[in-house]
This record gives C-alpha cells, sequence and structure tokens, in this order.
C-alpha cells in the first residue's frame, strides 16, 4: 500500500476590485500617453498638444478617482508616516504642480491644436521656457512614482494579466 499523495491546497485566485482594475488601466494609458506625447519627434507638434489637451483631463480625472487617497494622507502627513510614505506623498504634489505647470504652459503656447479652433495663444520665450523645463521635470518625476508604485503595479499586473496556472506552476 503506498501512501496517498498530498496536493497543495489550493489558495483561492483574489479578485481584482474593479476599482483597482480601473486605476491600473488608467495609470497605465497615462504612461503610455506621458510617453508618447513626450515624444514630440514621433508624434508632431498637432498631435503632441492634442494628447497633452487629453492629459490634462485623465490627470483632473486620475487626482479625483485618488482624491480620498490625497485627503487620508495629506491629514496623516506630518502625524505618523515613515519616510517612504512621506517621500511617495511629497513625490506626488510634486508630479501634480510640475504637469499642472506643463500642461498649462502647453495650453498658452499652443501653435496648433487651440488656434485650429479659433482660440488665440501666447508667444512668449517664457511660457515656452517653464513648458520644457516642467516637461524634463516631469519625466524624472513619473519614473520616480513609478519605481515608488512598482510593488502595486507588479502585483496588480499579475492577477491582471498572467493567468493562475502560469503564475503558480500548475496544470503542468
Amino acid at each position: 500500500m503506498t501512501a496517498p499523495t498530498v496536493t497543495p491546497a489550493r489558495t483561492p485566485r483574489r479578485k481584482v476590485l474593479a476599482r483597482t482594475k480601473a486605476d491600473f488601466w488608467l495609470d497605465a494609458a497615462l504612461l503610455v500617453a506621458f510617453a508618447l506625447d513626450y515624444s514630440f519627434r514621433f508624434t508632431g507638434l498637432s498631435l503632441h498638444e492634442w494628447i497633452g489637451i487629453a492629459l490634462g483631463v485623465a490627470l483632473v480625472v486620475h487626482v479625483t478617482l485618488h482624491w480620498d487617497w490625497v485627503v487620508r494622507t495629506a491629514t496623516r502627513l506630518f502625524a505618523s508616516y515613515a519616510g517612504r510614505e512621506k517621500l511617495r506623498w511629497l513625490l506626488d504634489l510634486a508630479l501634480i504642480v510640475a504637469m499642472t505647470l506643463c500642461i498649462g504652459s502647453g495650453i498658452l503656447i499652443s501653435r496648433s491644436a487651440l488656434p485650429a479652433v479659433g482660440i488665440d495663444t501666447v508667444r512668449d520665450p517664457f511660457w515656452t521656457g517653464l513648458h520644457t523645463t516642467t516637461a524634463d521635470l516631469c519625466v524624472l518625476l513619473v519614473g520616480l512614482h513609478v519605481a515608488l508604485s512598482w510593488r502595486w503595479i507588479v502585483a496588480v499586473g499579475r492577477r491582471l494579466l498572467v493567468p493562475r496556472t502560469t503564475r503558480r506552476g500548475v496544470g503542468r
């Protein structure tokens, strides 16, 4: 008589909440749109400006969806947060300020999108310089934002994109 084979208990796959899915896909779309928009030579002026305007709208949606986190974190920022969480909040604050200045200055200096719909814009080296500087700063801050969010990105990405049998090695 042989000993019964013991198979490890399967842990049920945790469902990904609809809100988490929405956050993941919105964040992914924002990252792709930002990368495309920053690739000015790839997109050309007109598409660059329209993507920038769409990013402005998406940024408002993104901050609105995460407003509870913003308020909750801000109220406890100076209380008991450890260095990593405080750094993340300050980084996100810097990112929202830089993105707002970048998109706002981009709208002010628009040479294609807004003039095409009859809106006059400014031709001022200050606003052009601000746009270029904040765009470069945004690249750095977005990279840091992704780095600080990497664990969440990988965890949610695995649950959404990798089949369970592949992740666990089950079914061989």
